[in-house]
């Protein structure tokens, strides 16, 4: 309550650290009753009247994320032509989003909006890329917070090319074969002819001697005819689109051969005494009608694995089960064979308890 001394107002200390109420609806109290009750109000003690807080700022102790990642749907892409990128960040986004700057090294063969928000709460969000017609070029692309950032490149193609040819198996036996494909690194912009060659075509020919990629897509199936040969030969197809080219190889014999083991293999290579581990073998032809049939064994006593394993019919591998003893330890070697082709191996370390 204010004074008046010898002329002069004098306020008690305690008015000075009064806090200021803002924004307050209140009700007088009628005599004898409660208190005047404020509603929607709040007091500050150091806050000016009318004063507010920006409804984006980051919450007490939240982190800015930073950037974790660039991505894209589609690369490489044709010139002309669009795909979408993606942005990760480290943590949630704040409320209000996160805003992410985003730039291209040439703006003038592909954009990107410059800049892209991460929705409160989120991790990720995806932006537009368009290209323009041109020659091959790659541009890098960035994405930035701050000072963390990470960039990712785009390459532009003008034309499609060949990124790959596979035949239909490693191993063919006479007769007709029609899923052997061909693969352009970018969807065709037109039905696109690709040029196929065989460098032995009494063994295995691909007449007529080109397949056609529809407009829109990026492969293509042919077929191929496997002969007689005398003796298993190994041919190899070549596929080509301009000065771009793919090849694949396949084994070609008069009859179905009996596949070989190509690897062996084991996952984890160390255990210790008691856990288990899982074997893989792989064939280097896919398997035989009924399944083809591989003999397993190992040195190591304590440690123990099924004495065969079936590959299916043309399959080209099979997983199998290792289990090892509390006692055993040492190394383990495990031999897989099918008796055609010689034996393969592959190691297990098996460590004691508290090592």
């Amino acid at each position: 309550m204010a004074v008046l001394v010898g002329g002069t107002l004098t306020l008690p200390s305690a008015s000075t650290a009064s806090p200021v109420a803002h924004a307050s609806k209140c009700k007088k109290a009628k005599k004898g009753k409660k208190k005047k009750k404020c509603k929607r109000g709040h007091q500050s003690g150091n806050a000016l009247p009318g004063q507010a807080t920006h409804p984006n700022a980051t919450p007490p102790n939240q982190t800015t994320p930073t950037v974790g990642d660039v991505a894209l749907a589609s690369n490489p892409v044709l010139a002309g032509s669009s795909t979408t990128g993606q942005v990760t960040v480290s943590g949630p986004a704040p409320s209000g989003g996160q805003t992410v700057n985003l730039q291209s090294s040439d703006s003038s063969r592909v954009s990107v909006p410059s800049t892209v928000a991460v929705a409160a709460g989120q991790t990720t969000a995806n932006f537009a890329v368009t290209t323009t017609a041109g020659s091959n070029v790659t541009v890098t692309l960035t994405a930035s917070i701050g000072t963390s950032n990470d960039n990712a490149q785009l390459t532009v193609v003008s034309a499609p090319s060949v990124a790959s040819v596979s035949l239909q198996r490693q191993c063919f036996a006479p007769g007709n074969f029609s899923a052997n494909r061909v693969t352009l690194d970018v969807p065709a912009p037109a039905d696109t002819p690709v040029s196929l060659a065989s460098d032995d075509a009494s063994a295995f020919s691909v007449a007529p001697g080109f397949t056609t990629v529809p407009t829109g897509s990026k492969t293509a199936f042919f077929g191929a005819l496997a002969g007689s040969p005398a003796s298993p030969v190994t041919v190899t197809v070549t596929a080509s689109l301009g000065s771009s080219s793919a090849q694949d190889s396949a084994l070609v014999s008069a009859s179905t051969p009996t596949p070989a083991v190509s690897a062996v293999s084991v996952q984890p290579g160390s255990v210790t005494s008691g856990e288990s581990a899982v074997g893989t073998v792989t064939l280097g032809c896919e398997g035989v009608p009924g399944g083809t049939v591989v003999n397993l064994s190992v040195d190591l006593p304590g440690v123990t694995v099924p004495a065969t394993v079936t590959v299916p019919q043309d399959g080209r591998s099979a997983t199998f089960p290792i289990t090892t003893a509390g006692t055993a330890v040492g190394t383990a070697t495990i031999t897989a064979d099918t008796g055609t082709g010689g034996p393969q191996q592959t190691t297990l370390a098996v460590n004691s308890l508290g090592t």
